[in-house]
C-alpha cells in the first residue's frame, strides 16, 4: 500500500476540491441566471445576490486552483495565503455587519442580513484578494 506524504496532497484530495469548484460554480450559475433574466436587476435587487456571488466564486476559483495546481509547494503556499486574507478580513467584516447593526439599533430585526449578505462575503473576497495582490507585489522585483 502506497501512501501519500503529507507535504504533496493526494489525487483524491485535489480530484474532490474539484468536484468543490464545480459545485459551487453550479451554485452560482443557479444563483445568477434568475436574478439576470428578471427585468430591472438593476435596480436595487444586486446587493442580495451579487456579494454571496462573488463570494462563492472565490471559493470556487481557489477549489480549481488548488486542483489544478495544489502539486506545486510555491502554489499552495499562495492558495494558503490567499485563504488566510480571505478569512482575516472576512471574519470580522461579517461579525461587524453582523453585531454592529445590533448594537447601534437594537430594536430592529434585519441587522444581521447586513453581515449575512454583505460584508461577510465582500470582506472575504477583499481580503483573498489583497492576499494574493500583496503576495504578487512582494514576489517581483
Amino acid at each position: 500500500m502506497v501512501v501519500a506524504s503529507s507535504s504533496t496532497p493526494s489525487a483524491l484530495t485535489r480530484a474532490g476540491a474539484a468536484a468543490a469548484g464545480v459545485a459551487l460554480s453550479v451554485v452560482v450559475v443557479l444563483i445568477a441566471l434568475p436574478n439576470l433574466r428578471r427585468p430591472g436587476w438593476l435596480n436595487g435587487t444586486l446587493i442580495f445576490w451579487v456579494p454571496p456571488a462573488l463570494l462563492l466564486i472565490t471559493l470556487a476559483a481557489l477549489c480549481w486552483w488548488f486542483a489544478l495546481r495544489g502539486g506545486r509547494a510555491e502554489s499552495r503556499a499562495a492558495i494558503g495565503a490567499t485563504w488566510k486574507g480571505g478569512v482575516w478580513v472576512g471574519v470580522p467584516s461579517f461579525a461587524l455587519g453582523f453585531i454592529g447593526p445590533v448594537l447601534i439599533w437594537p430594536d430592529g430585526n434585519l441587522g444581521p442580513l447586513l453581515g449575512i449578505l454583505l460584508t461577510g462575503p465582500l470582506g472575504f473576497v477583499c481580503g483573498a484578494l489583497g492576499a494574493l495582490g500583496f503576495r504578487k507585489l512582494r514576489a517581483s522585483p
